[in-house]
C-alpha cells in the first residue's frame, strides 16, 4: 500500500530510464505491481518499455455484488498484464484460502491474465520439517484444474521472511524449496512444468540478491521493501545482473 498514481508514474519513468542504460538488462524482465489505483498510470508509463505491470490481487468473478473487490475484466481494462495471487500478507492478514486462490487462478487464465502465484510456509511448519509438503499442497490446490501453465510464475516467499522484521532465507534452503517446487510443477504439467519460472521473495535487497539468482531453478526475485524507491531497486537489479556473469 504505497504510492499515489503520480508517484507510480514517476517511479516507472525513472525505472525505465535507469534500466535502459544498465549492462545485461536484456537478460531481465522487470515487473511492478502497484495498488489498484495506480495500475493505469503504471501501464501508461511503462508502455513500450517491456516492464510488466501487474495487480496485487483480484476477485474471481467477472462482476457482481462483491463490494470493494476488483474483477479480472477491470484489471485488464486498466492495463494489467498479470496478477499476483496468494501473497503471504493476503493469506495471513486477510484469511485467503487455497480454495479461493484456485478460483482466482482459473479466472485469470480464462481472461488471459498472467499469474504470479505466491507460496511459502510459516515458521512453525519450517520448524517441524514439513515445509516441502506444505508448499506442495499449496501448489496442487491453487493450480487444480489448470490445463496448461500459460504465463504462470511461482514466487516462493516463506512467511517468516516477508515484511517488517522478516529474515531472508538461507540460499541453500531456498534452493531445496526451488527443487521441490519444480518437482511438483513437473508432476502437474509434465514437460511444460520445466519452463515455469520460479522466483524467490522475502527480504531481498542489494546485499543478498546475488546469492539467489545463482541458484539452480532460479528464475528471478520478488523485491518488496527494497523496491519502494528507484535507487534501492536499481541497486538490487544491478547486483543481480552482475551475478549472472
Amino acid at each position: 500500500m504505497h504510492q499515489t498514481p503520480q508517484q507510480t508514474r514517476e517511479f516507472v519513468h525513472a525505472l525505465r530510464d535507469r534500466a535502459a542504460r544498465m549492462p545485461r538488462i536484456a537478460c531481465a524482465t522487470l515487473w511492478v505491481t502497484p495498488p489498484f489505483t495506480s495500475i493505469a498510470a503504471a501501464a501508461e508509463a511503462a508502455q513500450g518499455s517491456g516492464i510488466r505491470i501487474g495487480a496485487q490481487n483480484m476477485h474471481w468473478a467477472d462482476e457482481g455484488a462483491f463490494t470493494g473487490e476488483i474483477s479480472p475484466l477491470m484489471l485488464k481494462a486498466c492495463g494489467a498484464q498479470f496478477v499476483l495471487l496468494g501473497h503471504a500478507e493476503r493469506r495471513t492478514l486477510f484469511g485467503e484460502t487455497d480454495e479461493a486462490l484456485n478460483k482466482k487462478v482459473l479466472a485469470a487464465a480464462r481472461h488471459g491474465l498472467g499469474v504470479m502465484l505466491c507460496v511459502g510456509e510459516p515458521i512453525a511448519i519450517k520448524a517441524a520439517g514439513a515445509g516441502e509438503e506444505y508448499v506442495a499442497q499449496q501448489l496442487k490446490l491453487a493450480l487444480r484444474g489448470l490445463q496448461a501453465p500459460c504465463d504462470l510464475q511461482v514466487l516462493y516467499e516463506p512467511l517468516w521472511s516477508v515484511g517488517e522484521g522478516g529474515v531472508a532465507a538461507d540460499p541453500d534452503y531456498v534452493g531445496a524449496a526451488f527443487d521441490n517446487i519444480r518437482r511438483v510443477l513437473r508432476g502437474l504439467f509434465g514437460a511444460a512444468g520445466e519452463h515455469v519460472p520460479i522466483l524467490y521473495g522475502g527480504s531481498v535487497d542489494a546485499t543478498n540478491c546475488a546469492r539467489y539468482v545463482r541458484l539452480p531453478n532460479a528464475g528471478g526475485m520478488g523485491v518488496g521493501r527494497a523496491g519502494w524507491n528507484v535507487e534501492s531497486f536499481v541497486a538490487v537489479l544491478a547486483n543481480a545482473l552482475a551475478a549472472l556473469d
